[in-house]
């Protein structure tokens, strides 16, 4: 089997990329009637982890942004050239048929009579790809490939039956992982039906429960360093999170930074996080909370707003799911004259009134929450046997032993 599948790969040919696909047209919106409205794909439509468009609107052509020129078709592959190591790429679905996609994606069309659009979907979401991509980017604040790169980088290309199978085989695997996936923020959404079961919308308070300064339930509300300068950071040590590492009731592990040890308990004492401490996202996301879980008990925070319940008046998992719940945000970011704050600091949230259900129905919600944690652990674990096989499945296809 293995000397038949080390033949089969001696077939396939190296072709550039660019030699495979058809040009995107393109136009200038500015030209058309002002009232005119398209469907327009920037940079941030693409969730990066799905691959999939989820964010394309609908712009006036007076409206038009300056990128918007790329008219692409269903099937096509959009390669984000911006930050290649994110791997912001998708596939246009149907209902996308002849939108206008940013001049920030590459549009790579298959030329149908030697290459399969869903093999070239899935090679360029391949390791190696994302590999050739980061090693050919240029720019230290604005990481970038051209076109050109992308177009002349160098695909394994097999018999287009074999594509197909290929891409088949990788689609069923994936379908499996997106279900995972599904089941995931299906539990997500659980999380929010029960809050707003408890307790109703923070913004109406249906339930009329009494409302109390942030400041009133909280040990500590402060702060974490600001600080830029990369000489800071070590590389080991102390982790210490950013706005990045906060994502909805989660910690996410990844770019760390670090602070040494005797920073972290000499002038940094102040901002060391504890189990149980609310962190807050001050800008971008103003107001996207996580509770700090015990094993990170410790670690600091740059530029986060950091809270410390006041264990015999509230519950930090109740907090946590406030304001990350849409009532929630839009009431502590809500200023007077309909203003909506775009950076948090800690007079505004300390100032922030907080509808306060009683302690008891607070630790209620917090049980059933550590119950739905329970089921997302056990999706999580599934999930990432998955990525294992789906991450051998990709490796094997591309070198022809699939």
């Amino acid at each position: 089997m293995k000397s038949e599948s080390r033949k089969t790969n001696d077939e396939w040919k190296t072709v550039a990329l660019g030699d495979l696909v058809e040009p995107a047209k393109t136009w200038n919106p500015m030209r058309s009637p002002a009232n005119e409205v398209f469907d327009y794909i920037d940079l941030t439509a693409v969730d990066q982890d799905a691959k999939h468009i989820t964010g394309a609107r609908k712009v006036l052509c007076s409206e038009a942004p300056s990128r918007a020129r790329q008219l692409v078709a269903r099937g096509d592959v959009l390669v984000s050239t911006v930050r290649p190591n994110l791997n912001g790429v998708a596939r246009v679905q149907d209902q996308l048929d002849g939108a206008t996609a940013s001049t920030g994606f590459c549009v790579l069309r298959a030329r149908e009579s030697k290459f399969d659009g869903g093999y070239l979907f899935h090679w360029v979401k391949s390791p190696a790809f994302v590999a050739d991509m980061v090693n050919k980017t240029t720019g230290a604040s604005y990481p970038a490939v051209s076109d050109r790169i992308i177009f002349d980088s160098r695909i394994s290309l097999p018999p287009l039956a074999e594509q197909r199978r290929i891409a088949d085989v990788l689609d069923r695997a994936e379908a499996l992982r997106a279900k995972r996936r599904t089941a995931l923020a299906q539990l997500d959404s659980l999380t929010e039906s029960l809050f707003l079961d408890l307790f109703g919308d923070p913004l109406s308070n249906p339930k009329d429960w009494p409302t109390v300064r942030f400041e009133e339930i909280c040990d500590r509300v402060t702060v974490g360093i600001v600080v830029r300068p990369a000489s800071y950071y070590v590389s080991k040590g102390v982790p210490a999170l950013r706005s990045l590492n906060i994502k909805p009731r989660t910690i996410v592990l990844q770019d760390l930074v670090y602070f040494s040890e005797t920073d972290n308990e000499t002038k940094l004492k102040k901002t060391k996080l504890k189990a149980g401490d609310l962190v807050l996202v001050r800008s971008g996301q103003p107001g996207t909370a996580a509770v700090v879980p015990p094993e990170l008990d410790g670690v600091n925070a740059i530029d986060l707003l950091i809270a410390t319940p006041h264990p015999k008046r509230t519950d930090a998992t109740f907090l946590c799911e406030f304001f990350n719940s849409p009532g929630g945000r839009d009431l502590v970011l809500s200023r007077q004259r309909g203003q909506v704050q775009k950076h948090l600091n800690v007079g505004s949230l300390n100032q922030a009134m907080i509808p306060l259900p009683p302690t008891e129905l607070q630790r209620e919600f917090a049980r059933r929450v550590a119950a739905v944690e329970k089921l997302k652990t056990a999706q999580r674990a599934s999930l990432a046997e998955l990525d294992a096989l789906f991450a051998s499945l990709q490796h094997r296809a591309f070198r022809g032993e699939l």
